[in-house]
């Protein structure tokens, strides 16, 4: 086993300063070493310090010539038992950075357990702060009774742990907050029309509060979770009691648990919380989507190829919705820095996923679940297979090789463009081979595309190469081996609403993640338009597409349903990037059935021309179509085009989908893309 070596200083340099209950005593560095690697223990005046497959030892050290080191997951080092621990202070480096791991400073009653993590240490490549320079970490313990303090690496993958300078304050006075009465609740609010809703809360204290302290009332949400908490009013105090003018956010969601607790800075006191009370939300605003499937979960598994992806099927709260032909892909390079984009190099590989036209996909119940994974190496915790949801409990439990499956190997290709997903020839059950979905340690995205190949929904995670994609959904920069990442609730295009850790102990596969992803699934399935957590959108566009005619560009489309719409934009590029809108077209408001559009335009370049659609709502609500049309109008001139090739080098038509091989006369050659 590799080995983290942290070296304590000359005593394992536990510094010494008024009030302090950690000492140096009996830690000379030769004491240490006579240790061999593995459980070992050292008795000291204050006590037994413990560790398993530590090391101390000599070199980069903070002061002195010792460390301490750990460098696997479960090693750990453990105090002394001291009577009431109030500030802990230690220095922490890693042994060459980016290096990745993650490491919690716990405290407990007995050796034994259970832990309270008091804090958590996580180095650079792991999303964190930690470089291989010493940082100092100080953490307010603030404990009364007899307590140990222990130091565990939770996860890693690369580098060692090196702590030093450990030193500990003892019978502190503490300070406490005490959360009082609320005025005005319950408390209604409208997101739709931004309205907020006042109060006051009241609190008492104790202890002596520096000058410039600021009491903070802060709200959680709606199942009582100060995870990420509200503030919602401060007052500037040194005084012992007081009251907060809050406001409660216009886009709080509705729920019964609310939670309101006052905390201070100076000291950092947390107060006691509050009794539950309810907000009521009376708009809709959620994230607004068209009908599709939203990722809700995904795993690296704990070794091998033990991934699996978790799908919410999304659409009108209640209702049904048709999810054949979506395309289920990892990263594609829509979440890749362009300047690192290096083919493969990046998480980019050829192939995709997508439901097939079964007749079971065109109707599944909104806010059901879909688990998809490797049936060639199975996740342990992955429920019975359920594809066809025979209990109906609105989970469906699908294996990669399924009939319902449908897999292509060729798009999206790693050479560019990179998003390419038409034109491809289709295999079907039995399928081989999870590849096309397998997930790339070093950084990758998991994302959904629309029928027509354009982006819905994705999340990624990895190196400086890898982006957030459109969304900015980059959950965590470093390794994803042995990792895992999860939506909780509200707007899942935000990244405060998603979390991610290693698999032990977190993976929910066909299980709502969190009792707030509970909730969500649940208003996900209510027919209640007033509670639906999303927002589908007004209008449904199925068909864009354009042609060539003697009179201009002939653009055409066509709605199944408008709910308050007003017009269509039409928006024309020659590059892809950069669009001109070029007309607008009067929609029809309300409808119910079947509506055609068309706009022609006269006035387009000669060079391949894109098209895209955006439609406005009476109320100025803007929704953009995700499909383009591409028309070439180059001029044929004095080099006529002589040839017409997809990228394998076969014949195709003016109409082919993806990437066409423009062939002239004189040889030259020009490479387009047909949406």
């Amino acid at each position: 086993m590799t080995k983290y070596y942290l070296f304590l200083l000359t005593f394992f340099s536990w510094q010494l300063a008024l009030g302090q209950c950690m000492t140096t005593g009996g830690f000379e560095a030769s004491e240490w070493t006579t240790h061999s690697s593995g459980n070992w223990s050292e008795v000291t005046s204050e006590g037994t310090w413990s560790a398993i497959s530590s090391y101390v030892n000599g070199g980069s050290s903070n002061t002195g010539s010792n460390k301490f080191g750990m460098n696997a997951a479960g090693d750990e080092l453990i105090s002394p038992a001291y009577t009431d621990p109030c500030d802990l202070s230690f220095y922490v480096r890693t042994s060459s950075d980016p290096d990745n791991w993650v490491m919690d400073v716990q405290t407990s009653t007995s050796t034994g357990g259970p832990w309270t993590t008091q804090t958590t240490v996580t180095e650079n490549g792991a999303g964190g702060a930690i470089t291989d320079v010493y940082t100092q970490i100080t953490v307010a313990l603030n404990l009364t009774g007899t307590y140990y303090v222990r130091f565990v690496i939770v996860s890693r993958s690369a580098g060692s742990i090196y702590l030093d300078d450990i030193s500990l304050t003892c019978a502190c006075t503490l300070n406490t907050l005490t959360t009082g009465t609320i005025t005005s609740a319950p408390f209604t609010v409208d997101c739709a029309v931004p309205t907020t809703n006042a109060g006051t809360v009241d609190f008492t204290s104790t202890g002596t509060f520096t000058a410039g302290n600021i009491y903070t009332a802060e709200l959680s949400d709606a199942a009582g979770s100060f995870a990420s908490p509200t503030a919602i009013g401060t007052l500037t105090s040194t005084a012992n009691s007081g009251t907060i003018n809050i406001t409660i956010p216009a886009t709080m969601a509705a729920g019964t648990g609310y939670l309101i607790r006052v905390v201070s800075d100076n000291p950092t006191v947390v107060g006691s919380s509050s009794a539950a009370f309810t907000i009521t939300q009376t708009g809709n605003c959620g994230p607004s989507v068209t009908q599709g499937l939203i990722i809700n979960e995904w795993s690296n598994g704990d070794s091998g190829n033990r991934e699996f992806y978790e799908f919410v099927v999304a659409g009108e709260c209640g209702s049904l919705a048709d999810i054949r032909g979506y395309i289920l892909d990892d990263n594609n390079g829509t979440f890749t820095n362009p300047a690192d984009y290096a083919g493969t190099s990046s998480g980019i590989a050829p192939g995709h996923f997508r439901f097939t036209t079964a007749a079971q996909w065109a109707s599944i119940p909104v806010g059901s679940l879909i688990v998809v994974y490797n049936a060639d190496d199975p996740n342990l915790n992955i429920p019975a297979d359920d594809p066809t949801d025979a209990d109906n409990d609105s989970l469906y439990v699908v294996p990669h090789n399924s009939t319902l499956f449908e897999r292509c190997t060729v798009f999206p290709a790693t050479t560019s463009p990179d998003s390419i997903y038409t034109g491809c020839t289709y295999a079907v059950a039995p399928l081989t081979g999870w590849n096309p979905l397998s997930l790339r340690n070093s950084g990758d995205a998991i994302q959904v595309r629309n029928p027509d190949g354009s982006y819905y929904h994705g999340v990624s995670y990895g190196g400086t190469e890898m982006t957030g994609g459109p969304n900015g959904l980059k959950l965590f920069t470093g390794s994803g081996s042995g990792m895992c990442g999860w939506f909780s609730d509200g707007d899942f295009f935000d990244i405060a609403n998603w979390s991610s850790a290693t698999v032990a102990g977190n993976e929910t596969p066909g299980q709502p993640n969190n009792a707030l992803n509970l909730a969500w699934l649940k208003l996900m399935r209510d027919p209640n338009g007033a509670t639906c957590p999303i927002v589908v959108l007004p209008v449904e566009i199925f068909l864009f597409e354009g042609v060539k005619t003697d009179y201009g560009n002939v653009l055409k489309w066509s709605t199944a349903s408008e709910q308050n719409s007003s017009f269509f934009t039409l928006e024309r590029s020659i590059d892809g990037k950069n669009w001109l809108a070029i007309g607008n077209v009067v929609a029809a408001g309300n409808s119910q059935t079947e509506l055609d559009y068309q706009f022609i335009d006269v006035n387009f370049r000669e060079t391949v021309n894109y098209y895209r659609l955006k439609q406005t709502d009476i109320d100025g609500t803007e929704n953009k179509h995700n499909g383009l049309v591409a028309l070439d109008n180059s001029p044929i001139g004095l080099n006529p085009l002589v040839g017409r090739y997809n990228v394998i080098g076969q014949p195709v038509e003016e109409n082919y989908k993806g990437v066409q091989l423009l062939l002239f006369e004189d040889g030259s050659t020009q490479k387009i893309f047909n949406p």
